[in-house]
């Protein structure tokens, strides 16, 4: 049938007389490994394509790790500011949020330095909480939430979530 469907496509003729066999494919052997049913197929042959098991679900984390050239590809946007002196490091990257650590400037200087510069970069003031000597601001824009963390024992750090 399909030999005569392929010659009637291609110009050429089949007699509606003239019997085709077409054989049936034998899977028996066919991805016997383990746990395979009949009719599975192989899953030790190489390939090219991309199978669903070798892909992640979280987003590749850069090479690099330290520096502006770290948060491509995060949820931090490319006009996101920092202080002159900060060096932002990669401490996360998901699909759902992404925390950046900041060496070289002082916890209050990132606290004064974000209360003014977040409202001119577009970013909406929520809300401040301090507690056990960390001050914490949260903004929204731009689809996402941003806090900054700072002071206390802890590091520098900015989250973004959402996205």
């Amino acid at each position: 049938m399909g030999l005569a469907l392929l010659l009637g496509g291609c110009g050429g003729s089949a007699s509606d007389d003239a019997a085709v066999t077409v054989p049936e494919a034998s899977v028996t052997d066919a991805g016997a490994g383990a746990g395979a049913g009949a009719g599975a197929l192989p899953t030790d042959l190489p390939t090219d394509l991309v199978l669903p098991s070798q892909t992640a679900s979280a987003q590749p984390t850069p090479a690099v790790t330290t520096g502006i050239g770290a948060l491509r590809g995060t949820l931090v946007p490319k006009h996101f500011p920092f202080p002159k002196d900060a060096t932002p490091r990669l401490v996360s990257a998901e699909a759902q949020a992404t925390t950046v650590a900041l060496s070289g400037v002082t916890a209050d200087d990132v606290i004064r330095y974000y209360r003014q510069s977040m409202p001119s970069a577009g970013y909406t003031f929520q809300q401040q909480n301090i507690a056990g000597g960390q001050t914490t601001l949260t903004y929204t824009g731009y689809g996402q939430r941003v806090q900054v963390n700072a002071g206390g024992s802890r590091e520098v750090t900015l989250v973004f979530t959402g996205g």
